[in-house]
């Protein structure tokens, strides 16, 4: 099988890629927990954009590649020490089973968090760097976008995706006429218990995401006679949907739309979303790192 390394260096073959490739596909743990689920391979349109897309923000490293807003195939597989070293093999074996190569990609997706710090590194490395070497155009989608996308159609949502510590990244949503979800606030961090009591006004409302899930009794008591089950979608209210198993998928869909509207970047322009400082950065500024680094300066 010719490696996605193998493509893009003109086939000079890195032996230390090869091997890494064997050990990560040989791991038990991966293997085992690998899910890899074929979609829609056929009758799609062949005038839209094959994209690339993928999610490191959360545990689970998500890969998706579509044509337009058709999904062809998608990866998902369990983030791990060896994250970084593993996803480019991972999408190198995404698009070796849907029988394509990396020139044969002309957009490429990714999640730019807000999510976990290191893997949104990981996959945003990825992508610049892919975007750079192609000079293909690249559509960065929030990890709280693609949450919404669960929701399409509604006139105000609510994406709630973890944030840890028992807080959640939200931020409210409604759609534009194409489907692509347009912000109508900042992403936030906050717990939900919070996030909850600032949409308390609202008499409609959907709440979508993986933060969801910790929350419900209190958007439940916060909603009280306004709460309306899924199974009644046809009434006004405050309603849960389930969260987007797969947000890769999502990624690809969004990243689409932004397509379709021009709005795409180059991998220069390229910028994560982390909405909270990153712990290193919280210890720092209240003082907390400052008698290492002043060591360390002092040592140089």
């Amino acid at each position: 099988m010719t490696s996605l390394y193998n493509r893009r260096l003109g086939g000079q073959t890195s032996f230390s890629v090869i091997a890494a490739r064997s050990e990560c596909l040989s791991d038990p743990a991966r293997a085992d927990s690998r899910d890899d689920v074929e979609l829609n391979e056929t009758n799609h349109p062949k005038n839209q954009p094959v994209i690339l897309a993928l999610d490191t923000s959360a545990r689970c490293t998500g890969i998706a590649l579509a044509r337009g807003d058709q999904i062809i195939k998608a990866l998902a597989v369990p983030g791990d020490e060896r994250r970084s070293e593993c996803l480019w093999l991972d999408v190198s074996e995404l698009l070796d089973s849907a029988g394509l190569g990396i020139e044969a990609v002309e957009l490429f997706g990714v999640c730019v968090g807000p999510g976990s710090f290191t893997g949104l590194r990981v996959g945003l490395a990825a992508v610049k760097g892919l975007a750079a070497a192609t000079g293909l155009p690249v559509a960065g989608v929030t990890s709280l976008e693609a949450a919404a996308m669960a929701a399409n159609g509604a006139t105000t949502v609510c994406a709630m995706v973890g944030a840890y510590k028992g807080e959640v990244y939200w931020q409210l949503f409604t759609f534009d006429d194409q489907g692509l979800p347009v912000a109508l606030s900042e992403p936030l961090v906050s717990t939900s218990s919070e996030a909850v009591a600032q949409v308390a006004a609202l008499p409609e409302i959907v709440f979508v995401g993986d933060g969801i899930a910790a929350s419900v009794e209190v958007i439940r008591a916060m909603a009280g006679a306004r709460f309306i089950e899924e199974t009644n979608a046809s009434c006004s209210g405050w309603r849960i949907k389930p969260a987007t198993p797969r947000l890769a998928e999502a990624v690809a869909r969004v990243a689409y739309l932004k397509w379709q509207q021009g709005a795409v970047e180059t991998a220069t322009d390229l910028r994560a979303v982390y909405v909270r400082p990153a712990e290193a950065e919280v210890k720092l500024s209240l003082g907390l790192l400052g008698s290492k680094i002043e060591r360390s300066r002092k040592a140089d």
